[in-house]
């Protein structure tokens, strides 16, 4: 939706989500809603969305099912390419004033742009993902902790070198 657009709306504009997103691949569909408003030098975007994702557990390679919830409110301000700030007209009766620095923010969007709902929540529901996945607290871990010394690498013949002959394994008979 252009930015432009969402200028002329004074409640600004409300989504309801109720599809699968191509980016994010779900096992239901997004469900929640998602508004845009336009406050003059910032897009103040709020919504609430969740989803359900498979995902392989880091620990024992399982795949696990895993719930992706988000509820947050964020600002985007309105700056052209060139990092100009938009100039403004003046106030309209809808646009709230908002004591904020302009140069705290690091998320902009160029007002001559577009708004994409649809991306937005993808960034939303990819930033709840675990950095580490696990399929919860009784996972099994791997079936092998170790491999056998017929195995091993002989990469790793220096570091054997150095343990204490009580850590040496049994000789084959």
């Amino acid at each position: 939706m252009p930015v432009q657009d969402l200028r002329a709306l004074a409640e600004g504009r409300t989504w309801q989500l109720e599809h699968r997103l191509p980016e994010l691949a779900s096992l239901t569909p997004v469900r929640g809603w998602l508004r845009a408003v336009h406050r003059g030098s910032v897009l103040e975007v709020e919504g609430e969305a969740d989803t359900i994702v498979t995902l392989s557990c880091d620990r024992c390679l399982q795949q696990y099912n895993h719930p992706l919830r988000f509820r947050t409110r964020e600002l985007l301000w309105l700056r052209q390419a060139d990092g100009e700030p938009e100039v403004e007209p003046e106030p309209e009766a809808h646009d709230l004033p908002l004591d904020l620095e302009p140069d705290a923010g690091d998320e902009t969007i160029d007002p001559r742009g577009s708004f994409d709902p649809a991306h937005w929540t993808f960034e939303q529901l990819s930033l709840q993902l675990p950095l580490v996945n696990r399929c919860g607290a009784d996972c099994p871990g791997p079936a092998a902790w170790g491999s056998s010394e017929a195995g091993t690498d002989p990469r790793w013949a220096g570091l054997a070198a150095l343990r204490l002959p009580s850590e040496q394994p049994p000789a084959d008979p």
